[in-house]
């Protein structure tokens, strides 16, 4: 049986590790915005949200004041934007519903995205998570898929699944991307 030198095995070795070439792992996409804390969306119920489903106006203050876009540099926040929308069932357990849903943002370039997607709302513990996954259907950003989610605290959520109260107001903090 032959014998293989140390040196001449490593030398070997060297010598496959140099002319293999390593595929370099993929590099994530950079995003077009992100907006992070402090941004914020409050939603106001008038009259409050009670356990039975009743009318309700609905106004969403909505200020996305950190903003960062490598795509659009002058991009760097969507200043306060004030929606009202009436809806004529609605209650605190409903609130809780998934469903379709439609934002738009306005940048404070004068740029629009609109979005389209799923709200889907989670209660744990103390803790009202809403997120809105979908994709951006028209203006800037055209394409993009979107991810925007509220934090915020649930105690009158809590309260009003309980019989025990109703919820007037909702204030979240916010982050949204879009990619």
């Amino acid at each position: 049986m032959k014998r293989i030198s140390v040196i001449g095995l490593l030398s070997a070795l060297a010598l496959t590790a140099a002319t293999v070439t390593v595929a370099s792992p993929a590099q994530a996409a950079v995003g077009d915005i992100l907006c992070t804390v402090p941004s914020k969306d409050s939603s106001t119920y008038s009259p409050p949200l009670g356990l039975t489903p009743a009318a309700t106006t609905v106004t969403i203050t909505r200020d996305l004041s950190t903003c960062t876009s490598l795509s659009v540099p002058a991009i760097t926040s969507a200043p306060v934007t004030v929606h009202t929308v009436t809806i004529p069932s609605y209650s605190c357990l409903t609130l809780l519903n998934s469903a379709p849903t439609t934002i738009s943002f306005t940048w404070n370039n004068g740029a629009t995205t609109v979005v389209t997607g799923t709200r889907i709302v989670n209660l744990a513990a103390a803790v009202l998570t809403t997120t809105v996954t979908g994709t951006v259907t028209s203006g800037l950003f055209a394409g993009d898929t979107v991810v925007y989610q509220l934090i915020a605290p649930a105690t009158d959520v809590l309260a009003c699944t309980l019989g025990l109260g109703t919820v007037s107001r909702i204030d979240s903090i916010a982050t949204l991307a879009i990619n």
